[in-house]
């Protein structure tokens, strides 16, 4: 949209590096613990997005984000009432962005977590509790990036001003004005504040799994939850091209709370498996983008912010064996999102959705066509548009050759055979583009045991 710009490639160069370590133990002679895990994650990821013009490369924006997870879980010793587990969970990261298009400023967090589960066995009832403690702390630096010093600029562009102001009094008034509509065209959007925030909560749960006979079980859980504000979400400040945003994070965020309500009908035999799950959540301070009718960078302006909000829905799932080993299966999933206080619809919630798919073994082979469906959205956030419903051909196949200890498997999976054209409502960019059309893919992997 810039007549000057000149022509310039845009590349990617991504490095990602991963390292797992895990020890532990099992069948301890011990009479309070069974067992116990120890895991350490640590992921390294780097990612510079290249410019280039006129055959010079440079970096415009450069990403970083180390992260190191410590999980520790300890097993009791399970008697015929009692069985639990108990553990904590760290995790330390380190984000930075540099240049153009740095979404965040610098960003130490610190999260650790301590957290419990217990069963009471009553032979055909079961209740089952568990507890989690939570802390996160984002530890913040000053901003940077092509964002970050509008302010500055301003003032700056009031010092020249001023000068000119001194120099030719007759042109005053014109620079005052160009100084005025300069200002509500081009700075009238402010950068989060990127203080350190830190959120301390709790979540729990009671549940009841009952067998109503030899093949069917019935599930239920209350739930409260607590979630904080993800980084993003607090502070981000500039354009994020791939959802066609100009992001505006709020430091002020609180966290989530949610009450909810868990149903469950379970059913499994030798020819039927089915499950219906049915939920509920009141969600307090529920945080979600909202599109603007501002624009800045060409971009809508999509600003976080929260509200009190209710989600009601249900997942259906039932397998159906046909013959000796081939399944049929159907599922269904449908969710209604509100906020409380209006009870407007929220943003990108999915519509009536499913799945019917057909298993079919055939010696080392199966085949498995699959047509993905769904409904019309019409229940619409305002500024949303409509998204018809659609559905699309898949197919998969794949081909194990089993040895004494490795598993060779060739699969082949083809997407959208009818190439047709359909929209996600979920996705950012769907009034753009459409999702992705005919396609296959092809892999190869061995298992090892």
């Amino acid at each position: 949209h810039d007549e000057e710009a000149h022509e310039v490639a845009i590349d990617l160069d991504s490095r990602r590096r991963v390292g797992r370590f895990d020890i532990g133990a099992r069948n301890l002679d011990n009479n309070l613990i069974d067992g116990f895990k120890l895991s350490v994650s640590m992921i390294d990821w780097e990612h510079d997005e290249l410019e280039i013009e006129e055959g010079t490369e440079n970096i415009g924006t450069a990403f970083s984000n180390r992260t190191t997870l410590i999980r520790a879980e300890v097993d009791q010793r399970q008697t015929e009432r009692f069985a639990g587990r108990f553990g904590a969970w760290a995790q330390l990261r380190d984000f930075e962005a540099v240049g153009a298009e740095a979404l965040a400023p610098q960003t130490d967090q610190t999260s650790f977590a301590a957290f419990a589960y217990e069963e009471l066995n009553f032979g055909r009832v079961r209740l089952q509790f568990g507890a989690r403690v939570e802390q996160n702390d984002y530890r913040t630096m000053e901003r940077t990036g092509g964002h970050a010093h509008d302010e500055e600029d301003d003032h700056d562009h009031d010092e020249d001003h001023d000068e000119d102001h001194d120099e030719d009094e007759d042109h005053a008034d014109d620079d005052d004005d160009h100084h005025h509509d300069h200002d509500e065209e081009e700075h009238h959007l402010e950068a989060p504040d990127p203080r350190d925030r830190d959120f301390l909560g709790a979540s729990a749960s009671i549940g009841l799994h009952a067998d109503l006979g030899a093949d069917t079980a019935f599930v239920a859980n209350v739930t409260q939850s607590h979630r904080a504000p993800a980084l993003e979400e607090l502070y981000n400040f500039g354009p994020h091209v791939g959802n066609l945003a100009f992001e505006v994070g709020n430091p002020d965020l609180d966290a989530e709370t949610t009450l909810g309500l868990d149903l469950s009908l379970r059913h499994q035999s030798d020819r039927v498996r089915s499950e219906l799950n049915f939920y509920t959540y009141d969600i307090s301070n529920f945080i979600f983008g909202e599109r603007t009718d501002e624009v800045e960078d060409n971009l809508m302006v999509l600003d976080f912010k929260q509200g009190d909000s209710r989600f009601v829905g249900f997942d259906a799932r039932s397998s159906v064996r046909l013959a000796e080993s081939a399944w049929v299966t159907l599922g269904l999933g449908y969710v209604n999102a509100r906020l409380t206080a209006t009870n407007e619809p929220l943003p990108r919630i999915p519509p009536l959705r499913g799945t019917l798919s057909l298993d079919v073994p055939v010696g080392g082979f199966t085949f498995s066509p699959e047509l993905e469906f769904a409904g019309t959205q019409d229940q619409l956030y305002h500024g949303e548009t409509e998204t018809d419903g659609y559905s699309v051909v898949n197919l998969r196949a794949s081909y194990v050759w089993p040895r004494q200890h490795t598993a060779h498997i060739l699969s082949v999976t083809g997407y959208n055979l009818t190439n047709a054209t359909y929209r996600n409502h979920t996705s950012f960019i769907k009034d753009l583009a459409p999702e992705i059309g005919r396609g296959v893919r092809v892999g190869y992997s061995v298992r090892f045991f």
